[in-house]
């Protein structure tokens, strides 16, 4: 997945091919593996899977993130077992913070079903999580993606294009 905006230089376009980086969302580019759902980008971003591109406003990006984040790290979890990854962050805290989001089974992985099973504090953890940015930098990704389709719309006045790229 990768954004557009009027105005983007070619500079800017560059910068979003990272070889598949799962941490360029400042760039504008979003990476998830397909090892198994829920898909974040899915929930994200929805409306781009549609046509294969969406305009998208920053505030429904940053409404649906709270949500995105823990969806990330429940699929992380879930997938890949809490794993030690080299290329990750390893946050102490973070296990502790996020407790209760992983006690509560989801009998469908979908996106909508994720979503829909979330508790409103496992919302306001994540809203905690990601003003302090204590997040691995695959889940910053999408806080990073989202700040910067806020940036560029306040800078152009036009909501970011989301461009399914998969």
């Amino acid at each position: 997945m990768r954004t557009e905006w009027p105005g983007m230089t070619k500079a800017e376009e560059s910068a979003q091919c990272t070889g598949f980086d799962a941490t360029a969302g400042n760039v504008g580019y979003l990476r998830e593996a397909y090892h198994g759902g829920p898909y974040v980008t899915k929930y994200l971003v929805a409306e781009a899977f549609d046509g294969g591109s969406a305009a998208i406003a920053a505030a429904t990006l940053r409404e649906r993130l709270p949500t995105a984040v823990l969806m990330h790290l429940y699929r992380e979890h879930r997938l890949y077992g809490g794993g030690k990854d080299p290329g990750r962050i390893d946050l102490d805290e973070l296990p502790n913070a996020l407790q209760a989001v992983f006690t509560q089974e989801v009998g469908d992985e979908t996106h909508e079903d994720f979503a829909a099973a979330l508790k409103p504090e496992s919302i306001e953890t994540a809203e905690g999580l990601i003003a302090e940015r204590m997040l691995p930098a695959t889940a910053l990704s999408f806080v990073d993606f989202v700040a910067l389709c806020e940036r560029m719309e306040r800078e152009t006045g036009e909501a970011c294009t989301i461009v399914a790229s998969y």
